[in-house]
């Protein structure tokens, strides 16, 4: 069975959280959120939706003692966004699914204490897409998805001197649900994701120069992939695992890994279960933690199970699985070299759940 990779949003409501209290797991379950490590060791929790599929209007807090917080109150209520940290330290929130069905050219920075509302917009609006933060503090903001309409070629450039963006060069091909990585030598490897309205999921990448501010073709994957993870090795090799296919019509346990240095992708080895929705986090030690999301080989089915990818042996090892099953949640490497998983959706066949509760792993 195929798993859609685009939901259908039930309910149209915003929740609002209130002021400071503290908490040990998230106040609210919410999936499709970001969660992202500050430098001061907080963790900022954006927006997401949660029962009836309601947008979460407020921001969260993780401080450094564990204890969740209800922190600045946002500007929007934004799911399937992007949250960029800057080098300055503020993070960039772009873009998302919004009310009412719609698609977000809005965004806001976080500054420490509160949101500003961007008053700049970005040329189209976007959600399912990628932000990347080049080497010279800009931002990429790449392809992405206007909900029900098409899937978009377009990326813009963010200037946080300027706080504005940019259109820069088109993607070769329209995407969303892609995934990007900056590369050791500053440019930025774009593969797989899907296509709207041609429902088609692409197996071709590209390589965005920000010198020139280009994008040249960069291959092929072995496989059609979408909703995958990219994450870039000590070595500077990327490591590509799972997401969906539509041409295979299912869900994918094999992973692929780019060389820059060859410009090519080679096979790597397969993980213990196909997997979309899910997360990988690159370790202090230069392993690769995967954790969760579903599959609907068997029914759709959410994954409890994690796995450590290392690179020396080029293998996956099998770790201990979380405490219950999730996908669309986030992991967050925390200073001490731990990951903090938060939030999430657990499906069993028809069946829905969106998870507030929080985990702390560590890797051994």
């Amino acid at each position: 069975m195929r798993a859609n990779f685009h939901l259908l949003i039930l309910t149209v409501i915003a929740i609002t959280l209130a002021p400071a209290m503290a908490f040990s797991d998230l106040e609210v379950p919410r999936y499709a959120h970001t969660a992202t490590a500050l430098p001061d060791g907080r963790v900022l929790i954006y927006g997401g939706l949660g029962p009836n599929y309601a947008f979460m209007l407020g921001t969260e807090m993780r401080e450094p003692d564990g204890s969740f917080i209800r922190g600045p109150r946002n500007h929007r209520a934004r799911a399937f966004h992007t949250a960029t940290l800057l080098d300055d330290g503020t993070v960039l929130i772009a873009g998302g699914f919004i009310l009412p069905y719609s698609t977000a050219r809005t965004a806001e920075v976080f500054e420490g204490g509160r949101f500003s509302f961007l008053p700049t917009r970005m040329s189209a609006p976007r959600e399912l897409h990628t932000a990347t933060l080049l080497e010279d503090g800009r931002v990429l903001i790449a392809g992405g998805f206007v909900g029900g309409v098409t899937s978009l070629p377009g990326c813009d450039l963010y200037d946080p001197r300027a706080r504005a963006f940019t259109p820069t060069d088109e993607m070769m091909q329209s995407r969303f649900g892609h995934a990007a990585s900056r590369l050791q030598d500053g440019k930025v490897l774009i593969t797989g994701g899907g296509q709207y309205p041609d429902e088609r999921t692409l197996a071709s990448a590209e390589i965005y120069d920000p010198t020139g501010e280009s994008f040249h073709p960069a291959g092929e994957m072995s496989e059609e992939r979408s909703r995958h993870t990219s994450t870039v090795l000590g070595d500077g090799r990327v490591l590509l695992t799972g997401g969906n296919s539509i041409g295979a019509d299912t869900q994918l346990a094999c992973t692929e890994i780019y060389d820059p240095a060859a410009g090519d992708f080679r096979a790597g080895p397969t993980m213990s279960e196909p997997r979309m929705g899910h997360t990988a986090t690159l370790l202090p030690d230069g392993r690769v933690l995967i954790t969760g999301g579903f599959n609907g080989i068997d029914g759709l089915t959410t994954l409890a199970s994690s796995e450590v990818y290392c690179p020396e042996a080029n293998e996956f090892t099998p770790v201990e699985s979380l405490p219950e099953p999730v996908h669309e949640h986030r992991a967050t490497l925390l200073e001490d070299g731990t990951v903090l998983i938060t939030g999430g959706m657990v499906c069993d066949g028809p069946e829905r759940a969106m998870i507030r509760t929080t985990a702390v792993l560590t890797v051994n």
